[in-house]
């Protein structure tokens, strides 16, 4: 959508209207609109306009419709607002008592729209000192408030008033403690933002009923007061209180930064344009089908039929003109449903989600139609709920959606690709993407069983006989297996057409869940999820806690519908049990553990199995982690497939008898415990009481049976693990209480079966301060472990509160300089059988995280302890990324533990143990952070602190001298560096994992410091050690190529091209053995003149990084200079997309010339010139004059090069050549030998000079 955008920012540049572009501009594309005679236009291309009151009164053409106005100053001119704003489609109001006004006085709706900040201009400016104690920053305006300004001044002599713009006014806020804003008109003032959004506690005047409170919690995110003693008090409590300064300015803060951002106006006010047009960008004919695919699906005996989303009614139409019936049509486009009033019987224009359920008599419609509206709908549910009390008890439900399993949008995304279309597949309009499957289960949750499936096919159906075959389906770049035929006919469906009748469903009544918890807040809150989402029938949640300490307690508290009891100790699981059943009112209870995930249709099924017969007692499902005849094979890879999966067994009804249910999840008539009693106590923590009350419910009289064909996910033993119980221990003492009991031996190996099948990872990461990135962090892992431990060493933001969110478990640790410390806390709480650790600012995408999963799982020899996987550090440029080893997989336990203060290792811990570790390919992204020069010269000042520190307490320790020159050589200390890193291998074994990369360092930095004979002869030494060193060897070629030996470094540069490293921990470039190789090997066959081989290697650096400026610029050139027009016309289709690049006038210009157009080769690259002054093009003007044979026309543009470099040997060089050819010999002699004093070794400037010389006489 674009927005045309109607406000004065030239009177005063601080508007409003300023802040709400910026931020409509992250939304959509908006155009500014200046005031004046350019209004009287209209435009064809602005779909909604927008006004911002800047509190001028110009004219607003009628033309600019559909029109919204944000009325802002309605407390100072409401007639005015009234009267300019009035006649606007939607009316916005920046106060809300003026939005009832207004709304009063049109008699329609207005919305309340309240100002806001602009976090990019309103911000903490940390660099700025505190030197006053109270701020305000604005105008008098008024009486009033120059009264209470004198006052502020006069109490408060550190106060400071004045005024302050943009950038500016930020850094006067931030020189204050406190931020004091008086409201001249009860108005809800931008200041109040502002200064919340710069970090301050807000001390305001009470404003009375225009919504201040609803905005800021008073006392807490900002202070009101009422009078001169009030702020007196409110002031001096606050200067005087640092603490609850802090507290009160971090709380307005992240409520500002949250809720009222001008980003958070604009995307409000444009879902209110969304919603008043719901035709936008609809293509003509969108509500003009009669569907005879779906009209096949209606009975011929409907007489009464419902057309929901009829658009203008052709489908209606189409009925009423086969049979005498009545239509009904519902629509929510005002136009089609005026058109849909003259073909149907009548025409309700309204959203369907809008539309009560009292607008039509319940069972008075025959047949209901849903014709590609479900997709729609953000609660589809909701809606079909509704058809079933307004479709009589035989009546039958039309729908059709697009099928979201089209192969088609499936190889699309795996291109890369979901585009959005205006209608299709992927209607931009679609919120609900809805295969077969998903649709199922919504009939079901409605209360519909489905009668009939249709699929409409696309064309491609034809192709399904070549290739399909054996299970397998090949699609053009996707294979994918285990598919019968009929799934794979699905993948060639377009739409999707059912029809359904209303369930026949027994009344099964009140069914009582009882969840045990003690701890683990992240599994008890996927099962209540589960629970509340997937359970049809009438229940109970009763939650007993055990002593919880990780705020599982105030979660459970914080839920409005459950039934709750807080013991202060864990009881163990039969006895908090029992209190859940003297308060459960259920005609039948479940008994769930809080680490199950239930699926779609769960209760529904267990219940019509205990009801299948009289006798049945008591009833279990299937699970993935169950001891017994329960565990079944776990047909899903991912929780995500999780709930497909048991949709899809639950079709096959099956019940099996059995002797022992597993209480994990056990659901029982009431007259089952009026029977037998309630769970025996004696089994303390638990274990075995599941087994009594079976056997005891046997006794009784009770069958017991295994519903096979219901699912119910167990991640196991959850508890047990977070509290560090010994299950083996507890398991041998129950199996002991249970033999006494019915003096029997039933030992159950099963449940160590259990324990040994269920492999858990535990992700461990430690935080600091990382708010802005951890979301995406731990949402990227969280799929692919089974906990989140996290430990915080001291942030001052929201980051703890972020991660227990996402369902961390957050511990405190107080930071003591030692990173391995803090990762070894973490190691104390995690429970999972492997450690997986990462850092704030890495993430791990699906692909690895599958990977991940599957590796855990696999078989792992007894020896190996830990993997190594990768981490990819890529850099800015897009050509490479440093690909760094570490073991950051590693087993749980036996002593393991992280070593040094900094670049913290796990290895030598592995090693000591005996164990190996062995290499995988897996990998996370570290996406680092922007350091501003502070904060990197605070992060060298710390790492070489703890690393002093280090090496204080191990000296000469070969990793620490390592870390140190590494350090320095990233500081730029090289000659420190250098010191470093020669201790360090002169210390270390060479087989230790980090001497290939301290030679590496040590050259680089012998390079740097100006040095690079020595740095070639170090790269030799390290060579001769490690000959199949690949970053050695690369650094050798670089320093040949910087000292003139090209011919040396072709040959080091063409052994990378061949040789194969084998697999050890390295630390490194990856570009060096791709895109780089080929570059310097480009460039070096350059220096030597073999333009051929040269041409070669920069065509394959340009394959491997095809954005390459260098790259293409160097393609282009040796096509112009072979006259390869084809290959330059290739080159400058590839760069028209990026016309302000130095590139794009290069190649655009040498195309002109290869044609025969120098005229327009030279006038691109004046234009170029002219309009960048940018350097490159007057570069590439000479070097294109030059190489085309006319260095003469060269010469001006290599004098304003020359003027630009005045130090650049090259250009000397070339403006020597110009003026050679052109017949100024004495002129390019000065300038030739300007060149070669700025570059002595340069062969060829020194053989052009001795024939200069010789032809003149000269020696």
């Amino acid at each position: 959508m674009r927005v045309g955008l109607i406000y004065d920012r030239q009177v005063r540049p601080d508007t409003t209207g300023t802040y709400l572009q910026s931020a409509m501009c992250q939304h959509t594309e908006v155009v500014y609109l200046q005031p004046g005679p350019s209004l009287n236009i209209p435009r064809a291309d602005i779909d909604f306009y927008v006004v911002i009151d800047d509190g001028l009164d110009y004219p607003l053409p009628n033309h600019l419709r559909p029109r919204a106005a944000w009325a802002i100053d309605t407390h100072l001119g409401f007639q005015r607002c009234l009267q300019r704003f009035g006649d606007a489609e939607l009316l916005f109001a920046a106060q809300k008592h003026d939005a009832y006004r207004l709304a009063e006085a049109l008699g329609r709706e207005v919305h309340w729209l309240p100002l806001a900040c602009d976090p990019a201009m309103h911000c903490p400016k940390p660099d700025e000192i505190v030197t006053h104690d109270v701020v305000f920053v604005g105008n008098v305006v008024n009486a009033k408030r120059e009264r209470w300004l004198s006052w502020l001044k006069r109490s408060f002599p550190g106060a400071w008033v004045g005024q302050a713009y943009f950038d500016e006014m930020s850094r006067a806020l931030s020189r204050g403690k406190i931020g004091f804003n008086y409201s001249v008109a009860g108005d809800v003032n931008m200041r109040i933002f502002e200064i919340a959004a710069c970090g301050l506690p807000v001390v305001t005047n009470r404003v009375f009923n225009n919504g201040l409170e609803s905005l800021f919690a008073t006392g807490q995110e900002i202070v009101v007061w009422e009078c001169e003693e009030d702020l007196r008090q409110q002031l001096e409590q606050l200067l005087a209180d640092e603490n609850l300064r802090r507290q009160i300015a971090r709380a307005g803060y992240d409520v500002a930064l949250q809720r009222h951002t001008y980003s958070h106006r604009a995307q409000m006010l444009l879902e209110m344009i969304d919603a008043w047009s719901p035709e936008r960008r609809k293509p003509a004919g969108y509500f003009e089908h009669d569907r005879p695919d779906v009209r096949a699906l209606i009975p011929e005996t409907a007489t009464e039929i419902l057309d929901i989303g009829c658009g203008s009614g052709r489908l209606g139409a189409a009925i009423r003109r086969a049979r005498a019936c009545r239509v009904t049509g519902v629509e929510s486009s005002f136009q089609a449903a005026t058109r849909a009033r003259q073909v149907l019987d009548s025409v309700v224009c309204r959203k369907i989600g809008d539309v009560p359920v009292s607008q039509f008599r319940p069972n008075s419609f025959d047949c209901i139609v849903l014709a590609d509206v479900l997709e729609h709908l953000r609660d589809p549910l909701a809606t079909l709920k509704k058809c079933a009390h307004w479709l009589s008890c035989t009546g039958t439900l039309v729908v059709s959606v697009p099928n979201g399993r089209n192969f088609e949008v499936l190889e699309s995304l795996v291109d890369g690709n979901w585009t959005y279309e205006s209608a299709g597949l992927l209607d931009e309009d679609h919120v609900r993407t809805l295969p077969r499957r998903e649709l199922e289960k919504l009939f079901f949750q409605a209360g519909f069983a489905v009668t009939q499936t249709r699929m409409v096919y696309s064309q491609g159906i034809d192709q399904l006989r070549d290739h399909y075959d054996a299970g397998q389906l090949r699609l053009n770049k996707v294979t994918i297996s285990g598919l019968s035929r009929l799934d794979a006919e699905e993948f060639y469906g377009y739409q999707i057409l059912m029809s359904a009748a209303k369930a026949k469903r027994t009344a099964f009544g009140l069914t009582s869940i009882v969840v045990v918890t003690h701890n683990q807040l992240a599994y008890t809150r996927m099962c209540v999820d589960s629970v509340l989402l997937r359970t049809d029938e009438s229940f109970e949640l009763i939650f007993v806690d055990n002593g919880s300490t990780d705020g599982t307690v105030e979660y459970l508290r914080s839920l409005s519908t459950v039934k709750t009891l807080f013991n202060t100790e864990n009881r163990g699981f039969a006895p908090a049990v029992n209190q859940g059943l003297q308060v459960a009112q259920g005609e039948q209870v479940v008994l769930l553990n809080n680490d199950c995930i239930v699926t779609t249709g769960w209760l529904t099924s267990l219940l019509e199995a205990l009801y299948s017969s009289a006798r049945i007692g008591m009833v279990g499902p299937v699970s993935n982690c169950v001891s017994g005849e329960q565990q079944v094979p776990a047909g899903y890879p991912v929780l995500a497939a999780l709930d497909g999966f048991a949709w899809e067994r639950r079709k096959h009804p099956e019940l099996c008898s059995t002797t022992r249910l597993v209480g994990f999840c056990l659901l029982f008539r009431r007259s089952v415990l009026e029977a037998i009693g309630s769970l025996d106590e004696r089994f303390r923590i638990g274990c075995y009481e599941d087994d009594d009350f079976c056997r005891r419910a046997l006794e009784a009289g009770f069958d017991l049976k295994v519903a096979r064909h219901v699912f119910v996910h167990h991640f196991g033993s959850a508890t047990f693990k977070g509290a560090e119980i010994d299950l083996a221990q507890i398991l041998q003492e129950n199996s002991r209480r249970f033999a006494e009991k019915w003096d029997a031996e039933r030992p159950y190996p099963e449940y160590a079966q259990v324990r040994q099948a269920t492999t858990r990872v535990s992700l461990c990461m430690i935080v600091r301060d990382n708010e802005a990135i951890i979301e995406a962090c731990l949402t990227s892992v969280r799929p692919w472990v089974d906990e989140l431990i996290v430990v915080d060493t001291g942030s001052m933001d929201r980051t703890p509160e972020l991660c227990r969110q996402l369902g961390a478990q957050v511990f405190d640790f107080p930071w003591c300089d030692d990173f391995s410390a803090a990762r070894n806390e973490s190691l104390r709480h995690a429970t999972g059988d492997w450690i997986f650790w990462m850092d704030s600012d890495d993430q791990i995408d699906p692909v690895q995280g599958q990977r991940l999963r599957d590796l855990v799982r696999s078989r792992h020899a007894p020896e190996c302890l830990g993997y190594v996987l990768q981490v990819h550090c890529p850099a800015g440029d897009g050509h490479q990324a440093t690909v760094v080893d570490h073991v950051k997989l590693f087993r749980n336990g036996r002593g393991l533990q992280f070593e040094h203060r900094i670049h913290e290792q796990i290895l030598p811990s592995i090693r000591r143990a005996g164990g190996s570790v062995e290499f995988r390919e897996i990998h996370v992204v570290h996406h680092g952070s922007r350091q501003t020069p502070e904060q990197r010269s605070r992060k060298l000042e710390r790492d070489f602190r703890i690393l002093q520190q280090d090496l204080r307490e191990h000296p000469d320790h070969p990793f620490i001298l390592f870390n140190l020159g590494m350090t320095c050589d990233d500081a730029g200390m090289y000659a420190q560096a250098i010191d470093y890193l020669e201790h360090c291998l002169c210390v270390s074994h060479p087989d230790e994992s980090h001497v290939r990369k301290a030679w590496s360092i040590l050259v680089n930095s012998l390079r740097l410091c100006g040095d690079p004979q020595r740095a070639i002869q170090k790269a030799t030494s390290g060579l001769e050690r490690y000959p199949d060193d690949v970053e050695l060897r690369f650094r050798l070629a670089v320093l040949l190529q910087q000292t003139g030996d090209a011919q040396d470094a072709v040959g080091q540069y063409k052994q990378l091209l061949n040789q194969t490293e084998p697999r050890r921990f390295q630390s490194r470039d990856n570009s060096i053995t791709g895109y780089k190789l080929h570059h310097n090997l480009a460039l070096a066959y350059d220096q030597l003149g073999m333009s051929s081989d040269a041409a070669r290697h920069w065509e394959s650096a340009l394959s491997l990084s095809p954005e390459s400026e260098a790259a293409q610029i160097e393609v282009a050139r040796h096509a112009f200079q072979s006259g390869d027009v084809e290959r330059l016309r290739q080159l400058s289709v590839a760069v028209a997309t990026v016309p302000d690049k130095p590139r794009t006038a290069s190649i655009v210009a040498m195309l002109a010339m290869a044609e025969g157009r120098p005229a327009e080769a030279e006038e691109v690259l004046w234009q170029a010139w002219r309009t960048t002054q940018n350097e490159e093009h007057l570069d590439e003007l000479a070097r294109l004059m030059v190489e085309s044979g006319r260095p003469g026309q060269a010469v001006e543009s290599l004098r304003q090069l020359l003027h630009h470099r005045p130090q650049c040997a090259a250009t000397h060089f070339n403006l020597g050549q110009a003026l050679l050819h052109s017949g100024q010999r004495d002129e390019a002699r000065r300038y030739l030998e300007r060149s070669l004093k700025l570059r002595p070794h340069h062969e060829l400037t020194g053989r052009l000079l001795k024939t200069l010389y010789r032809e003149d006489g000269q020696s």
